[in-house]
């Protein structure tokens, strides 16, 4: 049951597309836990990270893995379907695809519901991120800064997927 050749000399099937989502996953939520375990150790010390121990990595992966599976099935799985039908199925053009939709979904993740009062304002130490439900300047400048960061941990993800579920004819 397996696909037809590309005319870049790779091919896949159904169980290598299973196993590329699920090693994607996995490999994003463990440079997110470890992401969330430097950022814990230099801000809050050797103490905290300590102190959450193996609950903690264990609640920050598991949820890593959700956000990332859902996020792999629900937009890179048809960007990969897209891609794979109109033959780009290199290396690069698995790199920039996922670079690109992480950008675009974590921006996106980032902009605040409407309540029902419409009165949520938040702030950082550059100021006022949010006010009354909206983003500010500075909060969309650090929207796309996250969204940036997180981008090449998709772009990771998305070379995982390719290296798994495809292989050279």
């Amino acid at each position: 049951m397996k696909q037809s050749a590309s005319p870049g000399g790779f091919e896949t099937s159904p169980p290598r597309v299973a196993l590329a989502l699920l090693a994607g996953a996995a490999s994003g939520a463990a440079l997110v836990t470890a992401q969330w375990l430097r950022a814990a150790f230099q801000v809050f010390g050797a103490g905290f990270v300590g102190s959450s121990g193996p609950h903690g990595i264990l609640v920050v992966f598991i949820g890593a893995l959700i956000a990332w599976l859902a996020g792999l099935v629900l937009i890179g799985g048809p960007a990969w379907w897209l891609l794979h039908r109109y033959g780009l199925r290199g290396w690069k053009a698995a790199i920039l695809t996922g670079m690109a939709l992480t950008f675009v979904a974590a921006l996106v993740l980032a902009i605040p519901l409407p309540g029902k009062d419409g009165s949520y304002t938040a702030a950082d130490r550059g100021g006022e991120t949010v006010v009354n439900n909206a983003l500010t300047a500075h909060g969309w400048a650090e929207a796309a800064e996250g969204a940036l960061l997180i981008s090449f941990v998709g772009g990771a993800v998305a070379f995982v997927v390719w290296r798994t579920a495809y292989r050279r004819v």
